[in-house]
């Protein structure tokens, strides 16, 4: 039975007993400046003594204005446009509605196919997860997904763990480049593959197809947007700028639920309507309180450099997770960008997803909350991805409370300390 959680600060949950969990995966990879975060709450406090809610359609909000501002300056290209959600999944339904739109005002309607990548996660509403390459999520759920928008997917060659250039041009000549209206990619994977990266070649090569045959390229930086990786965004690190970019976990920061499609000058231009009056909305989207937070959390990122800080500890996370590899058995990979990294494990294919959720398990009885990962064996994975304000002594202890839950799922490795995990990582 789960434990009752009582409060947090900063990377430490405590239960109702007074136990304390380093939270080593940010919640759901979404908790990135950690918990009750004063700089934070105080905007808050001060939004809720104003305003919380207007409804899109009858005011604009100072907060909103100055957010949409914040995020151009922000991306790369011309990202100028943006509409705002709750969540991840349906700022990519938001995408995908978009992208169909925008084809058929450019008089294309055929160009309809949507192509994604397996492994993938883009969402858990009918279309995000009908978009998905995770056959684990979709399980017993195709008689509904089949009725969704068409999906094709680009599959990894035998024994590789993304789809490489020749893989994405072999799906596009497939499907045929005068029925693909967009391409979606994850530039870091997330719970479909346990933070396996796109090659960035390969994500260059798609910007340069997309160009050419007219589709869409669509980033899902839910995870990877806003600092995660050690850049602003996933696609920073291949230096493209995708046609239709999504953020979610990164903007909310765990403190409200917020997410935004950022839309090219390109895609909204073609388009005879101003987007929200196109795109279907929510409630609560793009609400007062939701975007003073968001923008308070902009503001944190940026005046702490926390990017540059992310890119740093993931260095020294990395070190601490490659000297577990060569400690446990277990481990076949130590794999990452940034803070968004993973530990591959030895899977058992007779009893998959097992070896991930009794870690997982193990690792909570520890004192460390980490976050299972994979759609296949090959894939089987937990994610390793604290707040991206994380010191090296915090770096250093989730490593030890990993290694101890490694030691209890296969005892074979000996009682050590961090800097010996530190120099095997070196070795």
């Amino acid at each position: 039975m789960l434990p009752v959680v009582s409060h947090a600060e900063g990377v430490f949950v405590y239960d109702q007993e007074g136990r304390a969990y380093l939270d080593g995966c940010s919640g759901a990879i979404n908790v990135n400046l950690g918990h009750s975060v004063p700089e934070i709450t105080a905007r808050m406090r001060e939004q809720l003594d104003q305003i919380c809610f207007s409804y899109r359609t009858q005011f604009r909000s100072q907060p909103q204005i100055d957010l949409t501002a914040r995020l151009a300056r922000l991306a790369h290209g011309d990202l100028h446009q943006v509409e705002y959600c709750n969540s991840g999944s349906e700022a990519i339904e938001m995408a995908l509605r978009l992208a169909t739109l925008f084809h058929a005002r450019a008089y294309r309607p055929f160009k309809c196919t949507v192509l994604t990548e397996e492994p993938s996660y883009h969402g858990m509403t009918a279309g995000a997860l009908g978009a998905s390459g995770h056959p684990l999520r979709r399980r017993d759920l195709n008689a509904l997904l089949a009725n969704q928008a068409t999906v094709a997917r680009v599959r990894p060659k035998n024994g590789a763990l993304r789809a490489d250039v020749d893989d994405w041009e072999e799906a596009i000549t497939r499907v045929g480049p005068s029925r693909l209206g967009a391409v979606v990619i994850e530039p870091v994977g997330g719970a479909s593959s346990g933070a396996v990266p796109a090659a960035p070649e390969t994500l260059r090569r798609l910007r340069e197809l997309a160009d050419r045959h007219q589709f869409l390229l669509v980033a899902d930086e839910v995870m990877t947007g806003l600092g995660r990786t050690g850049r602003w965004f996933g696609c920073d690190h291949a230096g493209i700028a995708p046609d239709l970019m999504v953020l979610g976990k990164g903007m909310s920061a765990g403190f409200m639920p917020i997410s935004a499609l950022l839309v090219s000058d390109k895609v909204a231009q073609a388009l005879d309507h101003p987007l929200g009056s196109l795109l279907f909305g929510h409630t609560m989207s793009g609400s007062p309180l939701a975007t003073a937070t968001a923008l308070a959390v902009i503001d944190y990122l940026q005046d702490n450099d926390i990017p540059a800080r992310a890119a740093r500890a993931g260095e020294r996370l990395r070190l601490l997770l490659a000297g577990l590899n060569r400690r446990h058995p277990l481990v076949r990979d130590a794999r990452g960008v940034g803070l968004q990294c993973a530990l591959s494990l030895q899977s058992d294919p007779h009893r998959f997803p097992g070896t991930s959720l009794e870690l997982t398990d193990i690792a909570r009885q520890e004192g460390l909350l980490i976050y299972p990962a994979g759609v296949t064996p090959v894939l089987e994975s937990v994610m390793i991805a604290p707040p991206l304000t994380v010191t090296d002594g915090e770096l250093d202890e989730l490593a030890l409370r990993l290694d101890r839950a490694l030691t209890r799922l296969t005892p074979r490795a000996p009682a050590t300390d961090a800097h010996e995990i530190l120099s095997a990582g070196r070795s």
